[in-house]
């Protein structure tokens, strides 16, 4: 993967690589915004669609009316013989199933065909019988579609109530029909027999038997296994295996532990036997051996012997005495034999020690196979009785299933018992009978005039959408978001939604400083400044799209702005085909850029300063010498290094990009390059080739600035700009310039 290295501008200070600026997802149209735009259209869209709802309703009812006769059927619950009217309770699942079933059959094919074949429809329902009558054939296959289409039948939610309704253009044909419907059904529950449920109960007498015999089996299997395994509890964790294996595993972890402790004794035993030193004796050995008789014997006679010789002392008797000497050398001879008893004692015990530590660690290591061997067995043992648990377990689970399955058999045999203890024609009476209608179901004026104004209006909203969606017009900074990796630099408002009036556009930032324009080219210099002060630029390209883009006012405003924040600024016509600035300023048009181009030496003489505006202006020069290719050359390169060196911003106003190649020509002379485009002019496509151009150059692409932008593009400007202006003139206490006029 190569790297590209940051190249350098013409001023020599270094510019980043050129990279995405700006998200290249789609933006989302916003509701709110076309809400603002087409407010007036859609308001008129409401009010006609209302209109066209009340023409529908006049047009239907007029040629096409609809008249709904209607009957309504009650569905009652089974009855057993053992309910009483205090203790009847209703089965809610099977009246919906009842009931479910009833709608389908009245509009079943049976039904319909019974219908169809009555002669007393022709009777009944004479104008619809006539439309499928042709010279004296009734068409079946027409007026069953007919029929089946215009049959409403539906149950009415949280009643036993079901209602059957029909609409046609007569309402005499509308009640007949209803009535051949109904009757016609009434007849066909009559007629039908139970067969089918005699067929049911035998298939589920036979699931109820097959249930019994394997739950026989089932629990003569289990039986079995838990005899043959002599299982007194399931749960194998609580098993008595389980018990003792826990109580072996404790002792086998004490003994253990008791092994280490006893290996740790013994090792520091027989490493005392292994010096050459002797054995150093511990305190609990030493208090131990102080304990035995023989050295508490010798401890008495010595204390009895020190007695005497107390005893002596308080006689009188010197130390040359021969008594004196003899106790004493009794005293010396118990004591030497007291350490002499002491040290054969502790040799001795110390050795037994060592003695009882081994044939502990033997005893406790054959203690340990034996809990080993106990372990071994309980965990064979405790794993046969899991797995015969288990076993049990999934043969009380079938055991369940299959007393499941079985319950429900025996209540599916109950309700059938119960269905047929009632059959279908008794359980369903008439209601509500049918009746002539004296006025028409269709068309109704509180649903045609809401349905005119939806239909008209959602078609309209429709169209706006897609014609939004297919609009390529550049209308604000959002669809400048809209293109891969281009960066809107904001919006300048079009001077006719400035409540101030300007003396002239291209100098409305001196003349209307307190404007809503103004700010908003405060706003687009801060933006500026900040982009080129950070990368260290000094020269600014401001390229407008097509004629008209309005990017001369914009290169002269931003001048006066930067001018006013204190920046020393130079701004140059490089339009050589069609140079404004000079007239903007007032200023003359030469000598200007023309001759310093032939002559580098002379561009300071060429500038001129504008009055009032503290701006410096470097125009086009003379028609005469306009080249247009001299503005790619190293006199063009020498003349913005010259400026770079006394001014902190130049900027520079060129001929529109898409009629003329200088602001390419001209991007790799400057430091950075700005797109100027005209709301609803350039569409975003154009706008992203010319950005592809500049972005190509040796100069930085900043980004895209939207001029003339109004509210009516969806917007929420007008409001701001109001707010603006008011809040502009109270700081200032009148308004500023006069006059009107439209970036050029």
């Amino acid at each position: 993967m190569s790297t590209q290295q940051p190249s350098r501008s013409p001023s020599g200070a270094p510019r980043p690589p050129q990279g995405p600026q700006s998200s290249g997802g789609g933006a989302a149209l916003d509701p709110f915004k076309m809400l603002q735009k087409y407010k007036y259209l859609l308001t008129t869209t409401v009010f006609l669609g209302a209109v066209l709802g009340v023409a529908a309703h006049i047009f239907f009812r007029t040629f096409f009316p609809g008249f709904t006769s209607t009957v309504i059927f009650l569905c009652s619950p089974v009855e057993t013989e053992i309910q009483t009217i205090a203790t009847a309770t209703i089965d809610e699942d099977e009246m919906a199933r009842f009931m479910g079933t009833q709608v389908q059959t009245i509009k079943g094919e049976r039904v319909i065909d019974a219908v169809l074949n009555d002669p007393r429809l022709e009777a009944l329902a004479p104008g619809w019988h006539k439309q499928f009558s042709h010279n004296g054939n009734f068409d079946l296959v027409d007026a069953y579609e007919e029929l089946e289409d215009i049959i409403k039948t539906y149950s009415l939610p949280n009643t036993y109530l079901i209602k059957l309704s029909v609409q046609v253009r007569d309402p005499n044909d509308a009640a007949g029909l209803v009535g051949l419907l109904k009757e016609n059904y009434i007849r066909l529950l009559s007629s039908s027999t139970n067969s089918s449920i005699t067929k049911r109960k035998e298939a589920i007498r036979k699931a109820v038997t097959d249930a019994d015999s394997n739950l026989e089996e089932l629990s003569n299997r289990k039986d079995r296994l838990v005899q043959d395994n002599q299982i007194q509890i399931i749960d194998p964790q609580s098993s008595v295996e389980s018990e003792m294996l826990r109580y072996v595993n404790a002792q086998k972890i004490n003994t253990e532990q008791q092994i280490e402790a006893f290996e740790v004794l013994l090792a520091k035993d027989e490493a005392q036997l292994q010096r050459n030193t002797g054995i150093e004796y511990d305190a609990i050995l030493r208090e131990r051996m102080e304990q035995s008789p023989q050295i508490q014997a010798l401890n008495q006679q010595i204390i009895a012997l020190k007695a005497e010789l107390l005893s002596l002392q308080a006689e009188g008797i010197q130390p040359q005495h021969r008594t004196y000497k003899l106790v004493l050398n009794r005293i010396e001879a118990n004591e030497r034999k007291l350490e002499d008893t002491r040290e054969d004692l502790l040799a001795e015990a110390f050795e037994s020690r060592v003695e009882s530590t081994r044939l502990m660690l033997s005893q406790f290591k054959a203690q340990i196979a034996d809990l080993s061997t106990q372990q071994e067995t309980l965990q064979l043992k405790l794993n046969e009785l899991t797995l015969s648990s288990e076993e049990i377990e999934d043969l009380d689970r079938q055991i369940e299933h299959t007393l499941e399955m079985k319950a429900e058999h025996e209540t599916n045999l109950a309700e059938l018992r119960q269905a047929a203890g009632l059959s279908s024609a008794s359980r369903i009476t008439i209601d509500t009978p049918e009746s002539v209608p004296d006025r028409p179901s269709f068309p109704l004026i509180y649903i045609m005039i809401p349905a005119g104004m939806f239909i008209v209006t959602a078609l309209v909203v429709g169209a706006i959408v897609v014609f939004e969606m297919l609009d390529q017009r550049v209308k604000s900074a959002a669809d400048i978001a809209m293109i891969p990796r281009t960066r809107p630099l904001g919006i300048i408002p079009d001077a006719e939604e400035d409540p101030t009036e300007h003396r002239s556009i291209d100098t409305l930032f001196s003349d209307s400083p307190n404007s809503v324009l103004a700010e908003h080219y405060r706003q687009l210099r801060t933006r500026i400044t900040k982009e080129m002060d950070n990368h260290g630029h000094k020269t600014l390209l401001v390229a407008g799209a097509m004629p008209g883009s309005g990017a001369t006012s914009v290169a002269c405003n931003l001048a006066q702005a930067c001018v006013a924040a204190g920046k020393k600024t130079l701004l140059i016509d490089t339009n050589f085909r069609r140079s404004r600035v000079h007239t903007a300023f007032g200023l003359l048009e030469s000598p200007g850029l023309a001759e310093t181009l032939t002559d580098p030496e002379s561009f300071f003489k060429h500038i001129q300063r504008s009055t009032g505006t503290g701006l410096d202006v470097l125009s086009a020069g003379s028609k005469n010498l306009r080249i247009v290719e001299r503005l790619g050359t190293q006199a063009m390169g020498v003349a913005l290094a010259q400026a770079s060196t006394e001014y902190d911003i130049i900027i520079l106003d060129v001929a529109p990009a898409i009629v003329a190649g200088d602001a390419t020509m001209l991007s790799n002379r400057v430091d950075a390059t700005m797109l100027v485009v005209r709301a609803m002019n350039e569409k975003r496509g154009q706008v992203a080739r010319l950005k592809n151009e500049l972005s190509d150059s040796r100069s930085e692409f900043l980004g895209v600035l939207v001029n003339g932008v109004r509210s009516a593009a969806g917007g929420y400007m007008r409001k701001n700009i109001r707010t603006s202006h008011q809040y502009h003139v109270s700081d200032s206490g009148s308004d500023a310039g006069s006059g009107s006029g439209n970036a050029a």
